[in-house]
């Protein structure tokens, strides 16, 4: 007799059950993390890649390991899809929910309201400059003008804002000088991979529910590696590589390997990743 397809409420139930640990008894310790082999394939796929790439580019004696297409940051890919990078990951992840029921889909847009908080923070706004930012100020950065009269750049811009963040610093004819440069790119890249794994896989594990809605993320997330391999080539030291992957990692593995796996009122709150 031929297997069937699970119910709406089993496959919710199936879910919970990838994202749940085994049973403790009320006297054992929480976890402070569950890393599955499934988390551990996933998270591991970024800085294996950033490896990879930056051993070809000290490596290969080809040319390719200096200049092409990709090590110049205005090609097509970089401008048009990186640069706009959690844009594109907002629209393949809406058309992922569209195929949720109502409860999943309304908990699994919470899930991605705080993943794009943490985007937020780290290279847009956090309370003032956001921490990418910080960190290159703490480190001993600043704001180099070059070829700009400064006063006029101070009475355009505003002294404040001008030396405390990097688009300012851009639009007054200024450079980042001198501080540690966590990798954006890095980052970003990363961290939308992540998310978007850990919101697909449970679905992708249920037999029948892939669908043409899969197909946008499996593509955006082969785009997203794809460039991730090319700024391990072409850009950013290893200490700025490092960084960037370790402020991609930290909501993820905060929320996805611990507390929706080690707390029942994370995942009553957040829901769990499934149909």
């Amino acid at each position: 007799m031929a297997s069937q397809k699970p119910s709406a409420y089993e496959a919710e139930k199936l879910d919970d059950n990838i994202l749940q640990p085994p049973s403790r008894s009320p006297t054992s310790p929480s976890p402070s993390l569950v890393f599955s082999p499934t988390d551990i394939l996933i998270a591991s796929i970024y800085p294996l890649t950033l490896i990879a790439g930056s051993a070809f580019s000290v490596l290969s004696p080809s040319p390719a390991s200096t200049s092409s297409f990709f090590s110049h940051k205005g090609n097509f890919f970089n401008v048009f899809f990186v640069k706009y990078g959690w844009l594109w990951t907002t629209l393949v992840f809406l058309i992922h929910t569209s195929r949720l029921r109502s409860s999943p889909k309304a908990k699994a847009l919470l899930r991605y309201a705080l993943a794009t908080i943490w985007w937020i923070s780290v290279t847009q706004w956090f309370f003032g400059p956001p921490i990418m930012d910080r960190t290159f100020l703490v480190t001993g950065g600043k704001c180099q003008l070059v070829g700009t009269d400064p006063m006029r750049a101070k009475e355009e811009m505003g002294t404040v804002q001008m030396v405390f963040t990097s688009a300012a610093c851009k639009v007054a004819g200024g450079k980042w000088s001198g501080g540690h440069d966590l990798s954006g790119h890095v980052f970003l890249l990363t961290h939308a991979s992540l998310f978007l794994w850990s919101e697909l896989l449970p679905i992708l594990s249920l037999s029948g529910v892939a669908g043409w809605e899969s197909v946008g993320v499996l593509t955006l997330l082969g785009l997203w590696w794809w460039m991730l391999l090319m700024t391990g080539v072409y850009f950013h030291t290893w200490r700025e590589k490092i960084t960037g992957w370790i402020a991609a990692i930290a909501q993820w593995a905060v929320l996805y390997a611990w507390a929706l796996r080690s707390h029942s009122t994370a995942r009553s709150t957040f829901g769990v990743p499934g149909i």
